[in-house]
């Protein structure tokens, strides 16, 4: 008798295509929040500390594994479509809301723009659990590298165009107007993907007709039960702390620098179309080395790109150093991205794709809200450089603590 090789899957183009829209849909608002906004604040004279709490307005994100197992199960009878045009179009609705009050906190709007914010962010949440839970399921292994890269690529793109375009569009015309610019994009999106089949599909129908209802505690419980998962989950949270404490303060520091918004925005627009081929190095990277290693060399470039902010706090924050500085910091930022998104998509289980991820995201989230929160604080009592080298020796004792460990304490 002759083996018989096992087949490859198709390349699931329409899947692939699907998935990248919903994740550019999703990093809309998450480029507005993170990249244009605090340059809106700060040019509006708000404190270091203040714009370093923006990532607290981020809380759904950090909650939405308390009703991650919820959306799970509901997906056993309900079509993904119908949340995704539910929590994509009322997005969209609140962006144009946000336009009409002003984005900036002043005056009697304050409490309706941070209402805003925290709506358009639980929206999002939550079709991002939607949206993991489908990479999961609807990619198999040998393409789930690629489909990595698409999340963080998508995101980036969306991040682009909520963040860089809209400060460039901001420097022409009145900010409320700029604000359209995200809301259309959302809508257009939700167009794009409104028949793909994935969205079509409940999840019940993958599973034999008698399969009882899975219970909201084994949701929430599960992942924790495998081994090692406690230590996983600690590197999950710290992973990435360089880049929570440091990445926040790079815009300030160049609007104290000199920088316009307009030339700011020109900069998040060339980093982030880089971000994009950082991406595709950390796929890679991650098919070559595995798992492991290449978290640990990502990891390490992560942390000596963050530390070279560093030298822009003290050499000054000159056009060719700050692109520099810029170029590889993203770089290394997309490929460590795509590697820890590799690692925890490895330890989600079938039934509870999308809860396991969240689980995993939201532990990311918590953190990176709490580092960002101490790198402004560090940043407003001491100076830039001494804040940008404690998130660089932080990001290398993470990596380092990783690598100490043995190969068998974290699934591949």
């Amino acid at each position: 008798m002759t083996s018989q090789a096992i087949p490859v899957p198709a390349f699931p183009k329409t899947t692939m295509a699907t998935l990248l829209a919903l994740y550019m849909a999703q990093g809309l608002p998450s480029g507005l929040f993170a990249h244009a906004l605090p340059v809106f604040w700060r040019e509006a004279g708000i404190g270091l500390a203040w714009i370093g709490a923006l990532k607290l307005l981020a809380l759904p994100w950090i909650l939405k594994a308390l009703w991650a197992p919820v959306i799970d199960r509901s997906l056993w009878n309900v079509a993904p479509i119908r949340w995704v045009f539910g929590l994509q179009s009322l997005a969209a609705v609140c962006l144009i809301g946000l336009g009409i009050v002003g984005i900036t906190p002043q005056g009697p709007w304050l409490p309706l723009t941070v209402a805003a914010i925290l709506l358009i962010n639980l929206l999002m949440a939550t079709q991002d659990i939607i949206t993991d839970g489908l990479a999961v399921r609807h990619v198999s292994a040998i393409w789930r590298g690629l489909a990595n890269t698409l999340q963080v690529a998508g995101y980036k793109i969306g991040m682009l165009a909520g963040g860089a375009f809209l400060l460039i569009l901001a420097s022409h015309v009145d900010t409320q107007i700029a604000l359209l610019l995200p809301a259309g994009l959302l809508i257009v999106l939700l167009t794009l993907v409104y028949r793909a089949p994935i969205l079509r599909t409940p999840h019940r129908l993958s599973t034999p007709a008698d399969e009882p209802q899975p219970r909201i505690i084994d949701g929430f419980i599960g992942l924790i039960r495998q081994p090692g998962m406690l230590f996983w989950l600690g590197i999950v949270a710290c992973y990435k702390v360089g880049d929570a404490m440091g990445s926040g303060m790079v815009r300030p520091m160049l609007t104290d620098g000199g920088w316009t918004a307009e030339a700011i925005g020109n900069f998040t627009l060339a980093t982030t179309v880089v971000g994009l081929l950082g991406a595709a190095i950390g796929g890679w990277l991650y098919t070559q080395l595995g798992g492991r290693r290449s978290l640990i060399w990502a990891g390490i470039a992560q942390a000596v790109t963050i530390s070279g902010w560093a030298l822009v706090a003290v050499k000054g924050t000159g056009t060719a150093l700050v692109y520099g500085v810029g170029i590889t910091e993203q770089l290394a930022d997309g490929a460590s991205t795509v590697v820890l998104f590799a690692m925890m998509m490895n330890l989600c289980r079938q039934q509870w794709a999308g809860t396991d991820f969240t689980v995993q995201a939201s532990i990311q989230v918590i953190f990176a809200g709490i580092f960002g929160l101490l790198g402004g604080l560090i940043a407003q009592a001491y100076s830039y450089e001494i804040l940008l080298g404690l998130a660089g020796s932080a990001g290398l004792a993470v990596v380092f603590v990783f690598a100490l460990q043995g190969p068998k304490t974290v699934p591949r």
